[in-house]
């Protein structure tokens, strides 16, 4: 059976040349100029790939592919862009793309990052199998903690070093000044070891409570890795973010349950009245988002958590009312 491609783009040259370039692969293609056409395509058929361009009247690239990841999170999805960059590729990759590729393209390119595109996906797929089996109860993968007694005992020798020559303690440091010493103290601490990347990840993760992009770049400088193959495997695994976290935590279930409930109109509801996505921080730094599969508490659905307190039968008015409430109490203190 022919493997089935949506091609997105409000470029007609581009959309030709895609039929062209796939159907002699193969491929099914389907083409569209309007985004909002392509997600409502998706909902209907189940597509192996989706190229989407980055800027397009209406909802922009990343918007889609944010979407994507609710309506077709099997797709191997690549994004197509006339303005490439490193921050472009990386926030794609984080959106949930598999591969980027600029504008103008050669068949041979377009070609060679669809099939890697879809052999991450396959690959990602393979690893939950293989390595984890099943799943957790929230639908992600889980992987060990990191011993707290390493970071402890690591910010005890730089506490102790810095002493000795003479200089301020890590707590007279800003943030970033403090992140950084820890990040060179890790990767140390794992023998700048290309092996250890996912041990290193963990340490500065639980450390700061995310992955920031200095770090990570200062990673791949002395793993000698590239910060696109450091970000791309980090984001296959839940548990990393890479924002630094809200002071309230927000998770709403999108389980079987709570999405007959209304759960999608709950997120909807929290998107639009944070102005973030699941997976960001209000620029306040006060909230943080979250999408999870299952909360355990299927009989109270639709359910949201906010920091360890349960919000059962939540509705967009109560949701709202309660956001409201935090923020008072905020301003008050």
């Amino acid at each position: 059976m022919a493997r089935k491609m949506l091609v997105i783009d409000d470029d007609q040259m581009v959309l030709s040349s895609c039929m062209r370039i796939f159907e002699a692969e193969g491929f099914y293609v389907v083409t569209t100029t309007g985004p909002e056409e392509g997600l409502s395509l998706v909902l209907d058929t189940y597509f192996d790939v989706i190229l989407c361009d980055w800027m397009m009247p209406g909802l922009d690239g990343m918007e889609v592919i944010t979407r994507l990841e609710d309506t077709s999170p099997g797709s191997a999805v690549v994004m197509i862009s006339g303005y490439p960059s490193i921050e472009r590729a990386t926030e794609a990759m984080k959106r949930g793309a598999m591969d980027y590729v600029s504008k103008p393209f050669t068949p041979d390119e377009i070609i060679k990052a669809v099939n890697e595109a879809i052999h991450r996906k396959e690959a990602e797929e393979m690893r939950v199998i293989e390595r984890f089996g099943a799943l957790t109860k929230t639908g992600h993968i889980s992987l060990p903690s990191i011993d707290e007694k390493i970071l402890q005992a690591l910010s005890d020798a730089l506490d102790e070093r810095r002493k000795l020559e003479a200089r301020p303690s890590l707590e007279t440091l800003s943030e970033p000044e403090r992140l950084r010493e820890m990040t060179y103290a890790v990767i140390d601490k794992f023998n700048g070891d290309k092996n250890n990347l996912i041990p290193i990840l963990q340490a500065l993760h639980s450390y700061a409570g995310y992955l920031s992009y200095e770090s990570i770049g200062m990673i791949a400088d002395e793993l000698h890795m590239s910060e696109h193959e450091i970000f791309g495997t980090a984001s296959f695994y839940a548990q990393f973010k890479f924002e630094k976290p809200g002071k309230h935590l927000i998770r709403c279930c999108t389980g079987t349950a709570c999405f007959v409930g209304g759960g999608g109109v709950i997120l909807e509801a929290v998107r639009s009245k944070l102005g973030i996505i699941p997976g960001q921080t209000t620029k306040d730094g006060l909230f943080s988002l979250e999408r999870v599969a299952c909360l355990g508490c299927c009989a109270l659905a639709p359910v949201v958590t906010i920091d360890d307190e349960v919000y059962g039968q939540m509705s967009p008015a109560k949701l709202s009312r309660t956001i409201d409430k935090i923020y008072r109490n905020e301003s008050k203190g």
